[in-house]
């Protein structure tokens, strides 16, 4: 996970200023603690903050192209990244780093907008280009990475979190009339937040900001499935699900820094877990997170997993009266009202993790699709 933050002045003759981007950095740098980086341009100023997993040496950010006309900063990881290198070699592209950075870059300038349905990935990219005077805003297709904006005070602001918006000095004005929405879905969906102009940017979406305005477009959306038309051979289906899913698991297990995964014993964490073993070399280390309310602990299926697959395991246990710094611990890092319980236990599992790995693979919604 890492952080980007930044801002466009609409009036050209208004430069950047280094100590607000600084500003809006900071206050993420829990997102990235292995560096910072920070590009002005007269009226433009884009910053990062890094958590190194591919290329720790020559991956910083913002990164420039060769030419010295495009610069991006980036907050996510492109897992086909080698595949798309390997492309843009035989085009006479070269590199100068291992980063995936790096790829999205040379891809933009080979293929444009179009760059975006190349990639296997998550991601929320900023890219400046310095020729066209044009500000260029992704977000992945199922919306992994988050991405806001703001259009205040003749400026464009931008930023992984919303608290980065506030630090370059937005008003913070709330939307009552959203409450009631709000409690009914325990969040507030794309692309409205709880806060008068501030944004989402949708999933499968981008932005184009130039000459003062703004455009979003849609570059991905879910398919529409003919039910007329679907798979109904029941081994075939099997086998096709079985491929992608090991797949998945396999460029995702891409990494220059130690990993691991979550195990709550659920299907869909297990499954994983299961995958990855086969195609470590190591033991995976995995962690659990128990409550002391036997009625609510899993751990104990987690324990019997760990042991079926020989991972390194390691368990932590969760007190309910702790309960208070917990909730005030993961409300930091929710900009606005959120309703999931279980970000609390997530958030807990994740500083329990960050200990001994710098990323994890998880399972979210797998119980669901294999049971």
């Amino acid at each position: 996970m890492c952080g980007i933050a930044g801002y466009i002045h609409f009036n050209r003759d208004k430069n950047a200023n280094k100590e607000v981007l600084k500003r809006m950095t900071d206050v993420i740098a829990y997102r990235g603690p292995d560096g910072e980086g920070f590009y002005i341009d007269k009226n433009v100023a884009l910053g990062h903050r890094r958590l190194s997993i591919i290329d720790l040496n020559t991956g910083d950010q913002p990164m420039i192209s060769d030419d010295g006309t495009k610069v991006i900063v980036f907050n996510g990881e492109i897992y086909n990244y080698i595949e798309i290198r390997d492309q843009l070699k035989k085009f006479g592209y070269t590199f100068k780093t291992n980063s995936d950075t790096e790829v999205i870059l040379n891809a933009f300038d080979k293929w444009g907008y179009d760059c975006q349905n190349m990639f296997n990935g998550m991601w929320a990219f900023a890219i400046w280009d310095t020729k066209k005077e044009e500000l260029f805003l992704s977000r992945d297709r199922i919306g992994e990475k988050p991405l806001h904006y703001c259009i205040s005070d003749n400026n464009l602001i931008f930023g992984s979190e919303i608290k980065s918006i506030f630090s370059f000095g937005v008003i913070r004005e709330i939307r009552p009339e959203l409450i009631e929405l709000y409690l009914s879905l325990t969040n507030i969906p794309a692309p409205n937040t709880f806060y008068k102009n501030i944004y989402k940017l949708m999933p499968g979406h981008f932005l184009i900001i130039k000459d003062g305005g703004l455009k979003e477009y849609k570059y991905w959306d879910l398919p529409q499935l003919d039910e007329l038309n679907m798979l109904t051979n029941k081994k075939e289906i099997y086998n096709t699900f079985q491929d992608l899913f090991n797949d998945a698991i396999k460029i995702r297990m891409r990494s220059d820094v130690p990993f691991g995964a979550f195990l709550s014993g659920g299907l869909d964490s297990s499954s994983i877990v299961a995958q990855m073993s086969k195609l470590s070399s190591i033991p995976v280390k995995t962690f659990t997170i128990g409550f002391s309310h036997k009625e609510f602990d899993e751990s104990k299926l987690a324990e019997e997993v760990a042991l079926k697959f020989k991972t390194e395991h390691y368990l932590d246990t969760v007190a309910a009266e702790n309960f208070e710094a917990y909730l005030k611990h993961a409300v930091v890092h929710f900009d606005e009202p959120f309703g999931d319980s279980s970000a609390i236990p997530t958030n807990i599992v994740s500083a329990f993790a960050s200990k001994k790995v710098k990323m994890v693979l998880t399972g979210d919604g797998g119980d669901e699709v294999l049971s």
